[in-house]
């Protein structure tokens, strides 16, 4: 064993790394640990390189090597940040839990909450994201995901507030341009809503969420047929969005167009076959053709998927009484 020689190579990889360089400083670094395997900066280093290529499994291996050396706040932060991007998030929960008992950063309090957004925690990750932010007020992914979470919980006027925070910072941060045009929508204020969501799309004229998402506030404004052209549009991006389907299929529908809503909502049925809604829109699009037969089996249908769907009953009832 060659500390000397293990330090020298480390150094190595340490001035490639600062020009670069991170294939041959990796290379380096693996010498180092080679010719001396108790080099914790070499095994720490190599674990973070293994990180940015994507190379999740290496890359834990390399930090658990570093805390067998030593029980460290870097070695630790990079454990859970491995477990975090392999999506273990459980594993990676508790290991920002034991480098919390050693030290703390924004990144830290940061990726823990996204931990806890992941595993259905919505309390304790605004919890963290809070303490990051406060750590560091211009921490813009913060900001966006502490709004992401007031979202999910429904407090839209709070995720309004992070989402602008957030522009303050950066007023070109894309994932902040199109939250706030998707929170203003789910708020009512359409208008609004369709300036940021025309913001995304500038940047990416194929952005399928952003194309499904206007689709939406363009119906809710009834505008239907701008509506029916952006739904078109986002399948052009994805056409294997059941959901989509079903909604161009229900708007179609209400534009007096039931042969193609027909289509449409069979293109939905196709791709989810346990989906209930596109069979209770494809019911009464029959229905309103005059095919009652074919409108009670997909009700049928519906209610084999949902039996609990009370739309459906009050539809197949409807029929029923119309039939008798």
């Amino acid at each position: 064993m060659n500390s000397n020689q293990s330090k020298k190579l480390y150094q190595k990889g340490i001035e490639l790394l600062a020009h670069g360089k991170s294939q041959e400083a990796m290379n380096y670094f693996r010498e180092a640990v080679k010719t001396n395997p108790l080099c914790l900066e070499a095994h720490l280093e190599l674990g973070y390189i293994l990180g940015t290529m994507e190379n999740y499994e290496d890359a834990l291996n390399s930090f658990n090597h570093a805390l067998k050396i030593q029980n460290n706040f870097p070695g630790l932060f990079g454990q859970a940040l491995s477990f975090f991007l392999m999506e273990d998030y459980e594993n990676s929960l508790n290991s920002f839990n034991e480098a919390l008992e050693i030290g703390e950063n924004e990144d830290v309090w940061y990726y823990k909450g996204n931990c806890h957004i992941f595993l259905g925690q919505y309390d304790d990750a605004v919890n963290c994201l809070e303490i990051s932010i406060s750590m560091d007020p211009d921490l813009i992914e913060a900001w966006n995901d502490l709004g992401v979470t007031y979202s999910i919980i429904g407090e839209d006027f709070k995720a309004e507030e992070c989402f602008r925070e957030a522009l303050k910072i950066d007023n070109y941060f894309f994932q902040a341009i199109y939250n706030l045009g998707v929170t203003l929508a789910d708020k009512g204020q359409y208008d609004e809503a369709l300036k940021y969501l025309d913001r995304v799309l500038k940047i990416e004229p194929d952005n399928f969420k952003a194309l499904f998402y206007k689709g939406n506030v363009l119906y809710f404004m009834e505008k239907d047929e701008e509506a029916t052209e952006y739904f078109k549009k986002a399948l052009i991006s994805d056409e294997k969005q059941e959901e989509l389907w079903n909604y161009l299929g229900y708007v179609q529908s209400s534009l007096g167009q039931n042969h193609e809503a027909v289509e449409s909502l069979k293109e939905a049925i196709k791709l989810k076959k346990d989906y209930d809604v596109p069979y209770l829109n494809l019911g009464n699009v029959y229905l309103d053709m005059g095919k009652q037969d074919l409108a009670l089996k997909c009700y049928e249908k519906a209610l084999e998927i949902n039996p609990d769907n009370e739309e459906v009953h009050f539809q197949k009832d409807l029929l029923n009484e119309d039939l008798n």
